[in-house]
């Protein structure tokens, strides 16, 4: 588990997870609690967080980010992905810094609705603007959708950070993230967490800041391994 860490004045953490509603490991009953204290070990500006519930009965009707965005101290940005029934699954972005700007960009293609969360936000003393998203399983799909969260992201103030679970391989979100200007996170695999990650579909990209340090980290919920990122 990654500890305390050494705050410089210009070092902003992104942290990324699909969080699956919770589901622990070993599998259970959804128990997004448990994450809590390895988030807040990881001591992230930023949250991006994927697959996460409200007012869902497999939840218990909790709304999960909003758990989540007052145990770990920030402000809760909530982008709805798909609704079923009475409730929802989203996008969310936990800012544990000043929020200045927060927008929705519904991202094309058929079946599941797919959001970008977009926010400009205050954090170690300048404007970042960052975003998470969940692109779809159909990486012809996901390629387009990626460009298009790039291209939202590029209407707003640099630096840019994109961060979430792309379903894309890194060399398909390489090629996509050059053409943009931005640089790839590299690192570990993140998927199949409960056995044996086998492929890395988490990504952090960059245009504007530079990566000083990043890693992977194992919560107790999940079938993906958190992203971290510190930037600056």
């Amino acid at each position: 588990m990654q500890s305390a860490r050494e705050w410089e004045a210009a070092l902003v953490r992104i942290v990324s997870w699909n969080a699956q509603h919770g589901v622990p490991d070993p599998v259970g009953p959804p128990a997004l609690e448990r994450a809590v204290p390895g988030l807040r070990a990881l001591e992230a500006d930023v949250y991006a967080l994927q697959e996460l519930d409200r007012r869902r009965l497999r939840t218990r009707f909790v709304h999960q980010a909003a758990v989540l965005g007052e145990a770990l101290g920030g402000e809760v940005l909530w982008a709805r992905a798909k609704r079923v029934l009475w409730g929802s699954q989203a996008n969310a972005l936990i800012v544990c810094g000043e929020v200045l700007e927060f927008d929705v960009v519904e991202l094309p293609g058929e079946g599941e609705r797919r959001v970008a969360a977009v926010a400009s936000i205050g954090a170690a003393g300048r404007r970042y603007t960052v975003a998470t998203a969940h692109l779809a399983l159909d990486p012809a799909v996901a390629r387009r959708q990626l460009r298009m969260a790039l291209a939202a992201v590029g209407e707003r103030p640099k630096p840019w950070v994109l961060a979430g679970d792309l379903n894309l391989l890194p060399a398909q979100v390489a090629r996509l993230a050059e053409a943009a200007g931005y640089d790839l996170v590299e690192g570990s695999f993140t998927v199949n967490a409960r056995t044996r990650p086998n492929r890395r579909l988490d990504h952090v990209l960059l245009n504007g800041v530079a990566e000083t340090d990043s890693g992977v980290e194992k919560l107790p919920c999940s079938d993906h391994l958190a992203v971290w990122a510190d930037v600056s």
